[in-house]
């Protein structure tokens, strides 16, 4: 009898989701909003069940599935974050009338293919995660057939998405061809018996540096990083704010997990060839993400490049190699999205003249009628700066610290300089908001309450960093059997 219980969390999901849409089909036009509701349920009760059963879930695996701790926690973590996501989303697509169904069942076929990346350890399993995710979110962008905008994004996606796979199964046929499998465990095994020192000896270490590069390629394009980063700034620019919320958080998640799985494990032997190629991506993508932030008058355009500039952050951390680096990408990733969470979901409930906001300028004068909303936001600003004592100054210092700890100080010091640079543009929010002209148009939807305890819970994790340290830790411990 074949066990299927390491994949008794997907089993569960795509059930109860093609129940939802069964259901949906029923429903009256104005009760479509229960179907909604059911997607809630559906996304805490999976969190529930993975948790009451981890032991359980890491105790039933498979070669080419793990069910390990790491992967388990990151599943939940993803889960949660779609919750906080799809709460945004509901109340802005109700505000405008744009509300479906499919939008959310839609989404959760691309948490599918994100659980499927995080837990795969085989090569061509991870291509059918990332194109799942992929074709979800190709239909997402598209969702608001009232903006050619919108069309233009999605086209847009789509077009440089399938460049993208290509690169990606290109660089898998390698692999399988220079060492005969696609399971990470017998990749990594084949690589160990190589002869790395003198390329020449072994014309297989040659051809698996071209295979790494490929499949780098793709996925810094998937993760949005320089110079495979034209896709964000207008992708971002035409889709509905909570798109835009989706797209620069989950996803994000699911493919770092990737990176660190392939780097810390599979291609660990490689270290010396793609530790040089992360640098350069990092590099760029922080000066790149930076610089050209500041020029920026659209507001989800700016915060597209900022983050251009976080994702070179992570990468700065992760072309180090050690232990204690992949712990600070790990914390620099998991503060990033709750950070970018919060700031599009705060710009999702704001509007000038009845509609979203979309230039910085619609912020004007928000303190003089709104503190409370301007108060938030300038947390959130604070915390991308790095200033002490929010969370974001924690995670910028972990991987400085890494960077110096490694004998990287020629790194740790751009870092810091592209750190001050980086701070214009977020601080020129706070400045239009604190003290520009008020503008008469702004309105913000009448619900504090969300809002303000996720903001107090980032001000809380800022003071005591110390748990958000820990959990990065205890799952790469789990991941890496330390």
């Amino acid at each position: 009898m074949i066990n299927y219980l390491y994949i008794l969390p997907e089993i569960v999901l795509v059930t109860s989701l093609s129940t939802i849409i069964i259901i949906d089909l029923f429903l009256a036009p104005n009760r479509k909003y229960i179907s909604y509701y059911l997607i809630q349920l559906l996304l805490f009760s999976s969190i529930y069940f993975i948790y009451t059963n981890l032991q359980y879930l890491s105790s039933n695996t498979s070669a080419i599935y793990e069910t390990n701790n790491f992967s388990n926690f990151f599943k939940m973590f993803i889960l949660l974050s779609l919750v906080i996501i799809f709460y945004y989303t509901y109340e802005f697509l109700r505000k405008f009338n744009l509300y479906k169904t499919e939008y959310f069942t839609i989404s959760l076929f691309g948490t599918l293919g994100m659980m499927i990346m995080i837990s795969s350890n085989h090569l061509l399993l991870l291509y059918l995660g990332i194109e799942l995710l992929s074709l979800s979110l190709y239909s997402v962008i598209a969702f608001n057939k009232n903006s050619i905008y919108s069309s233009e994004a999605a086209v847009k996606y789509y077009i440089l998405g399938a460049m993208s796979s290509g690169f990606l199964l290109f660089g898998i046929s390698l692999i399988y061809g220079l060492t005969g499998s696609l399971l990470y465990d017998e990749i990594y095994q084949q690589i160990s018996l190589l002869n790395l020192s003198n390329i020449d000896q072994d014309v297989r270490v040659l051809g698996l540096v071209f295979s790494l590069t490929f499949i780098f390629i793709s996925l810094a394009f998937k993760f949005g990083a320089a110079p495979f980063h034209m896709w964000i700034p207008d992708v971002y620019h035409g889709s509905l704010i909570t798109t835009t919320l989706l797209l620069s958080t989950a996803p994000k998640i699911a493919i770092f997990i990737i990176l660190i799985k392939l780097l810390g494990l599979v291609f660990s032997g490689l270290v010396i060839f793609w530790s040089d190629i992360l640098q350069i991506l990092a590099v760029l993508s922080i000066i790149i993400g930076n610089i050209t932030a500041i020029a920026q008058t659209n507001i989800k355009r700016m915060l597209a490049y900022s983050t251009i500039a976080n994702i070179g952050f992570i990468l700065l951390a992760l072309s180090i190699g050690s232990y204690d680096s992949f712990v600070a990408s790990m914390f620099y990733t998991l503060t990033y999205i709750m950070t970018t969470i919060l700031a599009f979901g705060l710009l999702s409930e704001l509007f000038s003249n009845n509609k979203a906001i979309e230039q910085i300028k619609d912020l004007s004068g928000l303190a003089k009628s709104n503190p409370l909303v301007a108060f938030m936001i300038m947390i959130i600003m604070l915390s991308y700066v790095g200033i002490p004592p929010f969370l974001g100054f924690h995670a910028k210092l972990y991987v400085i610290q890494s960077l110096v700890q490694s004998s990287n100080v020629l790194l740790s010091i751009f870092a810091v300089i592209m750190t001050v640079i980086g701070s214009y543009y977020y601080l020129r929010v706070i400045k239009i908001m604190y003290f520009d002209d008020h503008n008469d148009a702004l309105s913000f939807r009448p619900n504090y309450v969300f809002s303000s305890l996720l903001v107090l819970g980032l001000i809380y994790l800022g003071f005591f960093p110390g748990s958000l340290a820990e959990i990065s830790i205890y799952s790469l411990a789990d991941l890496f059997n330390t």
